[in-house]
């Protein structure tokens, strides 16, 4: 039952084919035997997971959602669980409250499995986790946890967020659906603020057709809208091609010309010179936010920080306000840009890494190909496309309108099965 997709268990439990507690028992199972080697959790105790799957099942149905065993990362707050933030000085902090997204799930039936583990205030100091497809590589960050767990059979979905590549770049290394919302999409009250305009709550799940039945139950103001049949493609293989290694471009050139194959409208395009430099503008403006968000983590207690973080804060600290208004104002005139684009183009598809997950864990993998979406806050989804020669998945990345997530999500489903047949 484990390997049940949201979608998939949703039905099984409306229909009475299984239980809440009979489905949270086996991925239970599943977390025993593999988490001594994926190490997804950062807090998960299956009396407690077991305890509400059991009041989910004698409670009337609430939504599609009811008794559905969910993982949320360790940087969104949980008033009846520990909330460390990937911090060691953090250990076993517990939040009075719970942030919004978590009370959504409760109010929706959602069973609370657990904390997964994220890096040190989601940016680069890892956690322990590995990629379950092969231990010995990165799964990702920072949501590292939450890909790892839904990849591995752990949870049919996990919360994620992202204000670099923190989403789609775990979601491309691990083998799943990632789904980085356009911004503002899911409330964030109550998760922990890395850099204010730019962090996004998103979603991982295992197939793409779930990203809409989570959406649905978890963002209701959102308008339901599907894309056009035949999506026009811009395939941008943007300014950091030559940095994307061999088998990232061959199994993206594969899937371009899959899609065309099929019909599918697919553009080279090459985006505007003025995009050039929007990427080191993100990592500016995460400075400058980080630096202020965690002035007292650094002024009170820099000595439970890890060296990543410590950078970028002191990055952050060197910045003169010209400098972040001049990355602000081209933030601003690329989005009016975009906007022309998407008059022309349904969806904007690049790779989403430079390569599928570097081997090691004490680095998470370069969020250059994300960087530049996350500032923009468009909607942004991944779904896997291929695997490599060792058998590490790869994902590719589609971009749509501000807004229009539904039919982001409706357009990558056809496409998905276009290519596969599936």
């Amino acid at each position: 039952m484990s390997n049940l997709s949201v979608g998939q268990a949703s039905v099984a439990l409306a229909s009475g084919q299984i239980t809440s507690e009979a489905l949270v028992n086996d991925c239970l199972q599943q977390i025993q035997k593999r988490e001594a080697d994926v190490q997804a959790w950062a807090f998960i105790e299956p009396d407690r997971a077991l305890a509400q799957a059991r009041q989910r099942d004698n409670e009337e149905r609430r939504s599609p959602l009811h008794g559905i065993p969910v993982g949320v990362k360790d940087i969104i707050d949980t008033s009846d669980m520990p909330t460390a933030y990937g911090n060691s000085r953090h250990k076993g902090h517990q939040p009075s409250h719970d942030a919004e997204i978590v009370s959504l799930l409760k109010k929706a039936g959602a069973v609370i499995m657990g904390k997964t583990v994220t890096t040190e205030f989601a940016y680069f100091t890892p956690g322990p986790t590995c990629n379950p497809n092969n231990l010995a590589h990165t799964p990702g960050g920072s949501s590292s946890g939450s890909a790892a767990a839904v990849a591995d059979l752990h949870v049919p979905f996990a919360l994620g967020t992202q204000t670099a590549g923190s989403m789609i770049r775990p979601a491309s290394f691990n083998g799943v659906v990632g789904l980085k919302p356009s911004f503002g999409t899911l409330p964030y009250k109550g998760t922990h603020t890395l850099a204010g305009s730019l962090d996004t709550l998103g979603l991982f799940s295992r197939t793409i057709g779930d990203q809409r039945l989570l959406l649905t139950a978890l963002a209701p103001h959102l308008q339901i809208a599907n894309g056009p049949e035949a999506p026009v493609i811009a395939v941008c293989r943007t300014a950091y091609w030559e940095q994307v290694d061999t088998e990232m471009q061959n199994a993206f050139d594969a899937h371009v010309a899959c899609l065309r194959e099929n019909g599918i409208q697919c553009v080279e395009y090459e985006l505007p010179a003025m995009f050039t430099d929007l990427a080191d503008a993100q990592r500016l403006i995460m400075a400058v936010e980080a630096a202020r968000a965690l002035q007292n983590e650094y002024q009170e207690h820099r000595d439970s920080l890890g060296f990543f973080t410590i950078e970028l804060i002191e990055e952050g600290l060197a910045v003169t306000p010209e400098e972040e208004a001049a990355a602000r104002n081209l933030a601003a005139r690329c989005r009016y840009r975009l906007d022309s684009i998407f008059a022309s183009y349904n969806l904007i598809m690049t790779p989403p890494a430079l390569g599928a997950a570097p081997a090691g864990i004490d680095r998470t993998g370069d969020p250059i190909l994300n960087r530049i979406w996350t500032f923009l806050g468009n909607p942004v989804l991944s779904y896997p496309i291929a695997r490599t020669a060792d058998n590490l998945p790869i994902g590719i990345q589609l971009i749509a309108p501000f807004g229009q997530d539904h039919a982001l999500i409706d357009m990558a489903d056809r496409l998905n099965i276009l290519a596969t047949g599936a």
